[in-house]
């Protein structure tokens, strides 16, 4: 039961974080941060994915 609960607050918060990243201003950025921000919101993603498959499952 804690486990279910856990899973939805990181899935929460994860949700919470991509869309901050989502919505980030990209100009003046360089190609390292760019890289560095796009590598966040995949590991975001797939976390994600991950905490729905084992919430609905």
């Amino acid at each position: 039961m804690t486990d279910k609960v856990q899973a939805k607050q990181d899935l929460e918060y994860c949700s919470i974080e991509l869309s901050k990243y989502q919505n980030l201003s990209r100009s003046g950025l360089t190609r390292n941060e760019l890289l560095a921000i796009d590598g966040i919101m995949i590991k975001l993603k797939e976390r994600i994915k991950n905490l729905r498959v084992a919430l609905y499952v």
